[in-house]
């Protein structure tokens, strides 16, 4: 059976249908008897489409011979033919493309005609080939000839297909062939030592560096092609398919996402393997970090991509992960939108599924109301929120001090999403009209991208506020920078004072300052006459001493807050987060907003709360990421000039409900209401809302 004749994932959203890819090794040692067990078990959990990984982790050859594929070749075959029978989608995930890491193996004897990544430091990979390696390109297509005759409906190209992060190699490739292709480009010779250095000096970014991420990144979209040509010669209806890692990461490598998805697609959709992290289960708190893989692979790749996220279990056993936790996981993925979900949940050494049957009766419990999310959760939804920054370019204009290691280049700004989201709001990493702006991310966009930040909402910290002094926007920021000092080191710093009761403040409202994090910078402001001071800074005697958070209109027209700390030093957030700054930001929002905050909710510690807007309606999403039950939900959002026709709840008999009963207060183009419903971490709550 082919894919024209089964269901596709993007097929299955069409149809309110949950896709389920279980990504699944058939060692040949234990092929029979996991393969029967595929048979049995993918009707009764409920899995659309198995993913065979093969030549995998702890059983990997490393770059695998053309004659050890040959003899395993057979046995894609029976699988496909197979799952067919039995209505399953057969595709299958090389584990190695370049290589993760050299993991003992030593390719570099075993195939001398290859070239394998050379780290910055001149470190040699025994076994992560350079893909501009002519040896591994005759090799890949032989290999990948050999896929691609078992037909199947996609072949994932693995998360390493990147240049950094090969175990030893930590940032490549400075191999002969990248060097040489790179002074071509400059003009004159440059050894690995003299780039690096030009990469890493400080102050202004050397040209050099936007000349060679370009060229890493113009590299890979070129081995992309190169993979999708030979995929398409032998099976032109298989699709391939691209893990990504963190995107920050792949800024390191120069990615352009927009031709890279289209080298990888060729004639066919591109599909999108978004890692969703939490590997292993630690806090429930890890729900943010899978909600900003989602997030920012979206913002990065072309609209209209096929998406299925990556639950993964590692190390494979009972002390991982639990099914409850995977499945909020997998909850996350359909309420934001994917078309499905890529499942990694069983070990690569054989053994049966059964032995961890709790997997598989989640999936199988788990399917009907995940069928009931895809009902109205569908792709193409416009998430809305506060702004974080992400720009593809990044690392190409981080400015760098003193002694600056390769992975000071990653580009930062993402840590407003840590202290906005755990206190209620709806984040984004697309247009709105409230920005939070951190780190040196906003180097990456012109002038005329910050002005029309400026001319908008936008909440800036202390590192933001340099660079924007620094670029010549201090008139609309309604500050200056009086003296910079760590936390720690200034008797005056004891507590912020929230005192501007128009803004949710009062006397003796403190906020901690001292003890935050990693004592980061702080700094003495000198605020603009037109500039109003919402708290500040006082000793241990209470007695004011420095304007603190501040709020401003500038001439533009547009609204700015500054919080004087450099919120990218100050690590853990918990000791930022409390009720009054909860209080603090939800006014400031909304000031900045002009009151038409896309989302904000209350009612317990750390939601995660998102609004994803379609034609005529709006998904809000809650999860509990505390043990502690909400009793209710409080939820404030921006509506415009619609009113309510219908609200709709997700219950937990897989049925949208229409609650009739809530009362809705409308105010100012706002709505606000409550729903006197409890919400346990282990179910979401998911509200839909007609617009009349």
């Amino acid at each position: 059976m082919t894919r024209l004749e089964t269901q596709s994932a993007i097929d299955g959203v069409q149809n309110h249908k949950a896709w389920y890819a279980l990504r699944r090794t058939l060692p040949p040692w234990s092929f029979d008897e996991n393969l029967a067990e595929l048979v049995e078990l993918c009707p009764e959990c409920g899995i659309d489409e198995v993913i065979v990984k093969v030549n995998t982790e702890e059983f990997s050859h490393g770059i695998p011979t053309i004659e050890w594929m040959k003899d395993y070749q057979p046995m894609l075959f029976r699988t496909r033919k197979a799952l067919n029978a039995i209505g399953v989608v057969f595709s299958i995930n090389p584990w190695i493309t370049l290589g993760h890491r050299d993991h003992g193996h030593e390719c570099l004897k075993l195939f001398p005609d290859i070239d394998f990544i050379v780290g910055h430091d001149g470190s040699q990979s025994r076994s992560c080939a350079c893909p501009l390696s002519d040896g591994w390109r005759r090799h890949t297509a032989a290999l990948w000839r050999l896929y691609a005759e078992t037909q199947p409906d996609i072949i994932w190209i693995e998360d390493d297909f990147r240049l950094p992060n090969h175990g030893l190699v930590k940032y490549g490739c400075f191999c002969k062939n990248h060097m040489e292709q790179f002074q071509e480009k400059v003009g004159n010779p440059v050894t690995r030592q003299q780039l690096v250095e030009a990469l890493l000096a400080p102050g202004k970014p050397h040209p050099w560096r936007k000349i060679w991420l370009d060229w890493q990144g113009q590299s890979l979209v070129e081995t992309a092609g190169f993979l999708e040509k030979v995929v398409h010669k032998i099976s032109p209806q298989t699709r391939l398919g691209l893990m990504s890692g963190q995107a920050q990461n792949h800024s390191l490598e120069g990615r352009d996402w927009h031709r890279l998805a289209e080298a990888v697609a060729g004639p066919h959709t591109f599909i999108s393997r978004p890692k969703m992290g939490a590997y292993s289960e630690h806090s429930l708190r890890d729900l943010y970090e899978c909600a900003r893989h989602i997030r920012v692979s979206r913002h990065c790749l072309p609209a209209g991509v096929i998406e299925m996220t990556e639950v993964e279990n590692c190390p494979f056993t009972y002390y991982s992960k639990s099914a409850r936790f995977t499945s909020l996981q997998m909850d996350l993925s359909f309420a934001m939108g994917a078309h499905g979900v890529t499942l990694n949940l069983y070990d690569h050494s054989g053994t049966p599924m059964s032995v961890t049957p709790y997997m598989g009766q989640m999936l199988s419990e788990r399917k009907t109301f995940h069928n009931a999310i895809v009902e109205r959760c569908l792709p193409g939804g416009v998430i809305n929120g506060v702004r974080i920054l992400h720009h593809d370019r990044g690392s190409e204009h981080m400015v760098l001090g003193e002694d600056a290691d390769y992975s000071d280049m990653t580009q930062d700004g993402y840590k407003w999403q840590n202290l906005l989201e755990p206190l209620g709001f709806s984040i984004t990493y697309d247009q709105s009209d409230v920005v939070a702006i951190s780190g040196q991310t906003i180097r990456a966009f012109s002038d005329e991208d910050i002005r029309a930040f400026l001319s908008s909402g936008v909440i800036i910290d202390l590192s933001a506020l340099e660079i924007l002094i620094e670029r010549g926007f201090e008139e609309l920021l309604g500050v200056s920078i009086v003296r910079q000092f760590a936390v720690s080191d200034n008797g005056a710093s004891a507590a912020e004072e929230f005192c501007d009761t128009e803004f949710g403040g009062g006397r003796r409202k403190y906020l901690k300052i001292n003890g935050i994090g990693d004592n980061p910078t702080i700094a003495e402001l000198k605020l603009n006459p037109d500039a109003r001071k919402l708290s500040q800074l006082v000793d241990s005697d209470t007695e004011a001493h420095y304007p603190y958070l501040s709020i401003f209109e500038n001439a533009l027209g547009g609204r700015v807050a500054v919080y004087p700390i450099n919120i990218n030093e100050m690590g853990d957030n918990v000791a930022f987060l409390s009720h009054f700054r909860q209080v603090q930001l939800y006014n400031v929002l909304k000031w900045l907003s002009r009151d038409k905050l896309p989302l904000f909710v209350e009612g317990g510690a750390y939601p995660l709360a998102f609004r994803s807007d379609y034609d005529g309606y709006s998904i809000l999403g809650i999860f509990n990421l505390s043990l502690d039950n909400w009793p209710h939900a409080k939820i404030h959002l921006h509506a415009g000039d619609r009113k309510v026709s219908v609200i709709r709840i997700l219950d937990e008999t897989s049925k949208w409900s229409i609650r009739k009963s809530i009362d809705i207060h409308y105010e100012n183009g706002n709505i606000d209401f409550t729903i006197d419903e409890p919400i346990a971490f282990a179910q979401p709550m998911l509200i839909s809302i007609d617009w009349a």
